[in-house]
């Protein structure tokens, strides 16, 4: 399965955000390695939305957004257990954009030092040209 280009263009815009990278990167660590514990048991992999904010130093509303845009994108699976919201990282969508992007850049990034070269080159000879006339 691949993505569409909208998907993908979707899952970039996700990822170029620090603060969404950093938000994907505690709910990677998981409460293990939080320092602290889950409100209620919950989901396995899933932090709360107030241990989020809570480590992000950030408002409630700012880090709602970014969960916002994660999930909408695909990147988190939410599950709501009473009033606690938890986020956990979706690996299927994580590896269909790795793969998408493998299949779609990577033959290029192996010539890309060749179609550098090669296009410097003629940028030189394209304004030599021009400035013998």
């Amino acid at each position: 399965m691949s993505l569409s280009t909208e998907k993908f263009a979707q899952i970039a815009k996700a990822l170029s955000d620090p603060i969404r990278i950093k938000i994907l990167d505690l709910i990677q660590a998981g409460y293990d390695q939080l320092g602290a514990s889950p409100p209620v048991t919950c989901c396995s992999g899933g932090v709360c939305v107030c241990d989020i904010q809570e480590q992000m130093n950030m408002a409630q509303s700012k880090v709602s957004y970014h969960l916002r845009e994660l999930k909408n994108a695909g990147l988190l699976y939410e599950t709501k257990v009473g009033k606690w919201n938890f986020y956990a990282i979706n690996y299927t969508t994580m590896k269909l954009f790795r793969d998408e992007l493998q299949h779609r850049y990577h033959r290029e990034a192996e010539t890309v030092g060749t179609k550098l070269d090669h296009s410097e080159s003629n940028r030189a000879g394209s304004a030599r040209d021009y400035r013998d006339l």
